[in-house]
């Protein structure tokens, strides 16, 4: 008899599950979760607004010149009415391509579906309830820019910033069936093993690279960070905190041990990878990623993790327990780096909440320095959200907030009504790779990378076309 089985027989683990259920049930039929996980679509009221009635108008006006230009046999078989592809190229190849080449990628994506709907009739705009704050955070950020402290320093920045956002909408819209899904997922999670091969290569031959991210004075279990293809082993974490979760989905979801094997061998060396950028921000957001996932999947799973954090002192490696053992500590220069530019930030804001100072770093440059504690200077805020309250005022957080809770939402009111393992499974990993990523952004600006920025929208798109599982399976059967 194996451990795991002699557990399961155990009169600890029944009254466990019993006590589990119990909570999950009494949580499920809560006015809470009924209120947060029973939203309506909207699409009537949306359908309704001025805003629908200019996309109909362009639409029409768009089929016009379809129509009289003849394009629409012209581009008959071209591939470039394939959004879906043009679109998952985008996702999988960012990791590899300087910005400006995600840049035109995000252009060929857009322009790709608007060829699409300029030669369909039929095709209808995909709508969820986040559509709106999405447009309204674009349109907040494109006006923050004209009114930044610097338009010259912020019109790169607010530019790029509002095709990346665009984005999740245009892709959301590119992919149409359930395989195309699961194609993206999946060569991004390959796309994450060429990244981690390329770290781990970096780990083995630490002196043909640089090594500046390291408080040697405080730790002496570890000399290197890896970055990979990121320039910045934070930044590396926070592109790993989006793929890793994908490896989970397909291990659970593959219909052969060998397919299980492979993705769970992918996950294994993207999670290594991840281990070696030592950012702490990155431990507990993956962290937090894994304990919702699990517990999301089955609510026993919480004794598990109860056993795991015991037992993680004695299993984990000395540097990476030195590196969790760090959180807080003032001594370390990178926390008391923080810290301090946290109080800037915050006594900046005090005057600067309304409208921001613009968005980038020559904006905040602008401005942070009069505000600085011990003239620690920074490019950015180090937290996301301050960061956006910096570049937008209070309107572009809200928005942002909005589009965060809103995902959730949509989210959790599909897994409650989902009955598919497989949809259940993605929904969660959607659901996980998001919150992971939050975490990490309490402690950096993870938008700081342009490219970890656009991963972030084309994951959030993942994940609502996660709940579409019955929609996308049914246009495949009918395709």
């Amino acid at each position: 008899m194996n451990v795991m089985q002699t557990i399961k027989e155990s009169y600890f683990y029944h009254l466990w599950t019993i006590i589990a259920g119990w909570f999950s049930v009494q949580w499920n039929k809560s006015w809470i979760v009924d209120r947060f996980s029973s939203q309506k679509s909207g699409l009537e009221q949306a359908e309704a607004s001025v805003f629908h009635r200019i996309a109909v108008a362009l639409r029409k006006w768009l089929l016009w010149i379809f129509e009289k230009l003849h394009l629409t046999k012209l581009l008959r078989g071209s591939i470039f009415c394939v959004p879906a592809l043009w679109s998952g190229l985008t996702v999988v190849l960012t990791p590899f391509l300087p910005t400006m080449a995600s840049l035109a990628l995000v252009l060929v994506s857009l322009g790709s579906l608007l060829l699409v709907f300029g030669r369909e009739r039929e095709r209808k705009l995909v709508y969820f309830p986040v559509n709106k704050f999405i447009y309204a955070f674009a349109f907040i950020f494109m006006y923050a820019t004209f009114t930044s402290v610097t338009l010259r320093g912020s019109f790169f920045v607010g530019l790029i910033t509002v095709m990346f956002t665009i984005f999740a909408i245009v892709l959301m819209n590119a992919v149409t069936t359930w395989s195309q899904v699961r194609a993206i997922c999946g060569f991004s999670v390959l796309a994450g093993v060429g990244v981690s091969l390329y770290g781990l290569y970096q780990w083995l031959n630490p002196q043909k690279f640089t090594s500046v991210w390291t408080d040697t004075d405080l730790f002496t279990t570890f000399e290197f960070r890896v970055y990979s293809t990121f320039a910045n082993p934070n930044v590396l974490g926070e592109y790993f905190l989006l793929v890793l979760p994908l490896a989970a989905a397909l291990v659970l979801t593959s219909k052969s041990w060998l397919a299980r094997i492979f993705w769970l061998g992918c996950g294994g060396v993207t999670m290594l990878c991840l281990l070696l950028t030592y950012s702490r921000g990155c431990y507990l957001g993956i962290l937090f990623a894994i304990a919702l996932f699990l517990v999301l999947l089955d609510r026993r799973f919480i004794l598990l993790g109860i056993v795991g954090l015991a037992l993680a002192p004695m299993i984990l490696p000395a540097s990476i327990m030195e590196r969790f053992l760090s959180i807080g500590n003032m001594k370390d220069t990178s926390t008391s780096y923080r810290w301090f530019i946290y109080m800037g930030s915050l006594a900046m804001l005090k005057d600067y909440w309304f409208s921001g100072v613009g968005p980038g770093i020559d904006a905040f440059n602008e401005v942070y320095p009069v505000y600085a504690y011990h003239a620690v200077t920074a490019p950015h805020s180090h937290n996301l959200f301050l960061q956006l309250t910096s570049d937008t005022g209070i309107f572009g957080l809200i928005a942002f907030c909005l589009i965060v809770f809103s995902f959730y939402r949509t989210c959790f009111t599909a897994l409650r009504g989902e009955k598919s393992f497989e949809a259940r499974v993605f929904i969660i990993t959607g659901i996980s790779a998001i919150s992971g990523f939050m975490v990490q952004s309490m402690t950096d600006y993870t938008f700081y990378n342009y490219r970890v920025m656009l991963l972030f929208w084309a994951t959030l798109a993942l994940g609502f076309l996660f709940t579409r599982y019955r929609q996308l399976k049914g246009a495949e059967r009918r395709g």
